[in-house]
């Protein structure tokens, strides 16, 4: 129950990203629009020996390297890209958590129950002890390749493969999203960059400024890029750690199981010694009574 009100409250969540993220990309240029129109109307409305001033061009110059979110549409989708790649990870970090178990433990108490010639109710017995949430994904896929115990080791080796199958397709999952993120928000970046060096030689054009108007432009377009890349690097940062932690966690979990097939094989190695040496006694006593019989 708790799982699968998790899993709805993470499509509650996505879903609100999105409308937010459509919003924001819609609502943004209109909100632009207005604050140039209001921009232009302000200076309209001032002194002409005002606007021309020294002054007022050494401080337009002085802000354009000045960092602000401005109105461009994509720097306010970047933002909600960060947040929905936070959601993410924060998601598959706490999958992670709750898929952790006792390795070694678990390696220990297998080894021990298993080097006993174990019956069928023993290892049907140890399959549900090892398939808790002690021992996390590495007991799961060890209580599935269980399963196959008394029907040989390459029984159970389709046994794991069908579990680590299973298992990799619940880590991975919306990790596809992050690598998307991280993989094009720099484009969204210098998409924004482009739209607005485009601007402003718009305005430089319509206007007929000076150079303080072309570089205020260009420095506001650059933070697109800026915000593109700060937000792209921590993703793809994350996206690799928790690659790698799936990797290594489906790692484990074939360790434990390969194990599990060593030690059927010794047992079935064993037996096949026992037969033999059985047979072979068998054999010699009954050569013997035929030798005394003819003798």
């Amino acid at each position: 129950m708790t799982i699968s009100l998790f899993k709805t409250t993470q499509q509650k969540m996505i879903s609100i990203l999105i409308t937010l993220f459509l919003a924001l990309f819609f609502v943004s240029p209109v909100i632009s629009q207005e604050a140039a129109s209001s921009s232009a109307a302000t200076e309209a409305t001032e002194p002409a020996e005002t606007a021309a001033a020294p002054d007022a061009a050494a401080d337009a110059l002085s802000k354009a390297g000045e960092f602000h979110l401005g109105g461009d549409p994509t720097v306010w989708v970047m933002l909600a890209i960060a947040v929905l790649a936070l959601v993410v990870t924060l998601e598959r970090i706490w999958v992670l958590l709750s898929n952790g178990g006792h390795n070694q433990e678990l390696v220990r108490h297998v080894t021990d129950v298993l080097s006993q010639s174990p019956s069928k109710a023993s290892i049907d017995e140890l399959a549900e002890t090892i398939n808790t949430k002690r021992f996390g994904l590495e007991g799961r896929v060890a209580a599935v390749t269980l399963k196959g115990w008394f029907h040989g080791e390459k029984t159970m080796g389709e046994y794991t493969h069908a579990a680590l199958t299973a298992e990799r397709r619940a880590l991975d999952k919306n990790l596809v999203i992050l690598s998307t993120l991280g993989n094009n928000t720099p484009f969204i970046g210098l998409l924004g960059t482009v739209l607005g060096i485009m601007k402003s030689f718009r305005d430089l054009a319509s206007s007929g400024g000076g150079p303080e108007v072309v570089m205020k432009g260009i420095s506001e377009a650059l933070i697109a890029t800026a915000m593109g890349l700060g937000v792209a690097i921590p993703v793809v940062i994350a996206f690799n750690a928790l690659a790698t932690a799936v990797k290594n966690k489906l790692s484990n979990a074939e360790e434990v199981s390969t194990l599990l097939r060593a030690i059927r094989m010794s047992n079935d190695t064993g037996m096949s010694s026992v037969v033999s040496e059985e047979f072979y006694k068998a054999k010699t006593q009954t050569a013997e009574s035929s030798s005394e019989t003819l003798g």
